[in-house]
C-alpha cells in the first residue's frame, strides 16, 4: 500500500491564518442605511480605500460577502515585489524607453510605499526582505529572462543577479536551467498584512461589515443604493474592490475580468537540513512559466508553502488538487518525496485581458481590480488612489488609470467559466518544462 502524502492533522484551511494576528471581526452595531461611501470588498484594496476616505472624515462602510479580509488578499503566496506582467523590452519597443521607464518607476514607488507602510507603521505580518528567484524551466525561457533583466539592470538600475546553470546556494533544485535573482523583493504573511490594513482603516473610523454581499447597485439621484441581504445602503460613492470574487452584480467588471482559481499547500514540519537543501537563500521563488509554481519557506522556517495548478478547474475535492501540487513540488525537489501535506486551501484572483490592473470609473462607480497575481503591492496602492479619486474628483496620474479598460472577447464572455481553465492548460503545455539530462526517462 502506498503511504499517504497527507499528515495526520491535514485540514483544508489557510495556513497563514493560523500564524497571523487577526484583527477585529467587524462592525457589531446596527446595519447602516446610509453612508458617504460604500466599499465592496474588504481585502487589501478595500481596506486601503476605506482608510484613505475615512481619514478625511467620510462616513465609510466596507462590506464583504464573507468574512472580513477573508478573500485572496489573505490567502495568497505572500510575495511582495515590484510585480508586473509587463516586459520592459516589449513595452520599450511599443511605447518607447521613456514611457517604459515611467511605468517601471511607478512600480518602484509602489513597492517602496508598501515597505514604508509595513515597516513604518509596525504591521505585525512577518515582513522579511528575502529577494526573489525566477527560475527557468526551459532554455528558451532562460534566454528571455537574461535579455529582459540585463536590460532592466542597464536602463532601470534594477538590482539583479543573473544565474546561468543550476541555482546553487539559492534553491536546491536541479530542474532549473538558470534564472534571475531580484534583490528588491520581500515576504509577508498575507493574512497578517490584510488584518493590519483592516485594523488601520477601522482606527480611522471606517465600519467593516461581514456576510453582507452586494446584490446590486442602483442609482439614487446623485448617488447610489447598494443592496445586500441585510438591507440597503444609500451612499454618494461606491468603490468596487472585489477582484476575482465579483459576479453579476457588477456587469462592468464582469465583462473585463477572468476569475482565476489558485491553490496552495503547506507541508508538515520539516527537518532543518531538508529546509536548507530546498531553500538555502530563504528567497521567495517562482518559475518562468505562465502557469507557474511558486513557493517559500514559512516565516518560522519549518515548512514549505507551495502553490501551483493555478487556473485549473479542480478535478474533484481539494484533496485531489493537493495531490497534484505535491507532485509538482517533488518534481522540483525529489528530497521532499516523503514530506506530508498538512494544509491545503484555495482562493480566487482575477486577470484582465492585458494582464494589467485597472483603476476606472463607470456610471459613477469606481473600480480597482484585475491584479493578475500582483495584488500584494498593487492592491493597497490602487485602493488608495481610488479613495483619492473620490476625495478630489480628479483621475489620479497613474499608468493604471488611463481610461482604457478593455472588455473580454465575446467568446471569452460566453464561455467565461471555461476561459481560465482552457487558457491555463494551453500555457501549461506550451511552457512545459524541458527535460534535463539528469531527469529519469518515464
Amino acid at each position: 500500500m502506498t503511504a499517504s502524502i497527507f499528515a495526520p492533522d491535514y485540514t483544508e484551511t489557510v495556513y497563514w491564518n493560523e500564524v497571523a494576528r487577526r484583527g477585529p471581526a467587524g462592525w457589531e452595531g446596527a446595519f447602516p442605511s446610509q453612508a458617504d461611501v460604500v466599499v465592496v470588498g474588504t481585502g487589501l484594496t478595500g481596506a486601503s480605500a476605506a482608510h484613505t476616505l475615512a481619514a478625511t472624515g467620510r462616513n465609510v462602510v466596507a462590506i464583504d460577502q464573507g468574512e472580513i479580509g477573508g478573500g485572496a488578499s489573505s490567502r495568497n503566496a505572500g510575495m511582495l515585489g515590484k510585480g508586473s506582467r509587463q516586459s520592459y523590452l516589449l513595452l520599450a519597443k511599443a511605447a518607447g524607453r521613456e514611457a517604459a521607464a515611467r511605468y517601471f518607476s511607478e512600480l518602484d514607488r509602489i513597492y517602496d510605499e508598501a515597505v514604508d507602510r509595513i515597516v513604518g507603521e509596525g504591521f505585525d505580518c512577518d515582513f522579511r526582505t528575502t529577494g526573489r528567484f525566477i527560475g527557468a524551466l526551459r532554455p528558451d525561457h532562460l534566454d528571455r529572462l537574461i535579455r529582459e533583466y540585463e536590460a532592466r539592470a542597464l536602463h532601470l538600475g534594477e538590482k539583479v543577479k543573473l544565474v546561468r546553470g543550476a541555482p546553487d546556494g539559492i534553491v536546491g533544485s536541479q530542474q532549473y536551467f538558470g534564472g534571475v535573482f531580484l534583490e528588491d523583493s520581500a515576504s509577508v504573511n498575507p493574512a497578517g498584512y490584510t488584518a493590519a490594513m483592516v485594523d488601520r482603516a477601522m482606527r480611522a473610523g471606517a465600519r467593516f461589515i461581514p456576510r453582507a454581499a452586494a446584490l446590486g447597485v442602483g442609482r439614487d439621484g446623485n448617488g447610489h443604493v447598494v443592496r445586500t441581504p441585510r438591507g440597503s445602503i444609500r451612499c454618494r460613492n461606491v468603490v468596487v474592490a472585489t477582484n476575482g470574487y465579483g459576479g453579476m452584480e457588477f456587469p462592468y467588471a464582469r465583462a473585463r475580468l477572468v476569475p482565476i482559481n489558485a491553490y496552495m499547500i503547506a507541508t508538515g514540519e520539516l527537518p532543518p537540513e531538508v529546509i536548507e537543501s530546498v531553500s538555502p537563500a530563504r528567497s521567495t521563488n517562482v518559475d518562468s512559466t505562465r502557469a507557474n509554481r511558486y513557493y517559500q519557506v514559512s516565516p518560522d522556517g519549518r515548512r514549505l508553502v507551495f502553490g501551483s495548478r493555478t487556473g485549473r478547474r479542480p478535478p474533484g475535492p481539494l484533496k485531489a488538487v493537493a495531490r497534484r501540487i505535491h507532485e509538482d513540488m517533488t518534481y522540483l525537489f525529489p528530497q521532499l518525496a516523503d514530506a506530508k501535506v498538512s494544509r491545503a486551501w484555495t482562493g480566487r484572483c482575477a486577470a484582465s485581458i492585458d494582464f494589467s490592473p485597472h483603476l476606472a470609473e463607470h456610471d459613477g462607480i469606481h473600480y480597482a481590480v484585475g491584479y493578475s497575481f500582483t495584488g500584494l503591492a498593487l492592491a493597497p496602492y490602487l485602493g488608495r488612489l481610488a479613495g483619492e479619486w473620490i476625495k478630489t474628483g480628479r483621475r489620479p496620474e497613474t499608468a493604471f488609470a488611463t481610461g482604457e479598460f478593455p472588455t473580454l472577447p465575446a467568446i471569452a464572455q460566453l464561455f467565461r467559466p471555461l476561459t481560465s481553465p482552457v487558457a491555463t492548460r494551453y500555457y501549461a503545455w506550451v511552457d512545459r518544462p524541458a527535460r534535463r539530462a539528469a531527469d529519469p526517462v518515464s
